[in-house]
C-alpha cells in the first residue's frame, strides 16, 4: 500500500535542522535548536494523534455501510478521511526519519522518546490498514 507524496512540507521551504536538504545530508543534532526539536516532537505527536482520530472517524462511519445511512455523502466522506489520513501517515513518517537523523547522539531522553513515537505510529498504521481491508470489502461488495 502506497501512502504517496505530499506537496506541503511541516517548515515551508527550509530544513529545520539546518544545512542543505539534498539526499544524502546527515544533519547533525547541534545544528537543531531545543526549541526546533521540540516543536518536530510536538508534530509527530499531533500527526499520530490525527491519524488515530481519523481511525475512530473511519470505524464510526464504515458501520453504516450498507445501512440506511448508507450515502453518497458518507462515501465521500470516507474516501476524504482516508486521503487526508494518507497524507498525515506520509508527513509523519518523513518527520520520524528528520528525527531519527538528528537524535542518535542526542540525549538518552530524546531517542527513548523517538522510540516511543516509533511504536505509536507504527501501531497506528496497522490499525488503519487492518481497517482498509475492512473497507475495501464494504466497497466491492
Amino acid at each position: 500500500m502506497s501512502y504517496g507524496s505530499i506537496d506541503r512540507g511541516s517548515f515551508g521551504s527550509r530544513n529545520p535542522f539546518g544545512g542543505p536538504t539534498s539526499q544524502g545530508y546527515q544533519p547533525v543534532a547541534t545544528q537543531v535548536s531545543p526549541s526546533e526539536l521540540q516543536d518536530v516532537f510536538q508534530e509527530t505527536a499531533s500527526n499520530i494523534f490525527q491519524i488515530n482520530a481519523n481511525v475512530v472517524t473511519l470505524e464510526k462511519n464504515l458501520q453504516s455501510l450498507g445501512t440506511s445511512k448508507d450515502t453518497s455523502e458518507l462515501r465521500q466522506s470516507l474516501h476524504t478521511t482516508q486521503q487526508q489520513t494518507n497524507k498525515v501517515i506520509t508527513s509523519t513518517s518523513h518527520l520520524i526519519k528528520q528525527l531519527s537523523d538528528i537524535i542518535s547522539g542526542s540525549s538518552r531522553q530524546d531517542r527513548l522518546r523517538l522510540t516511543r513515537l516509533k511504536t505509536e505510529l507504527s501501531d497506528s498504521v496497522q490499525r488503519y490498514g487492518d481497517l482498509q481491508k475492512v473497507a475495501e470489502n464494504h466497497y466491492f461488495v
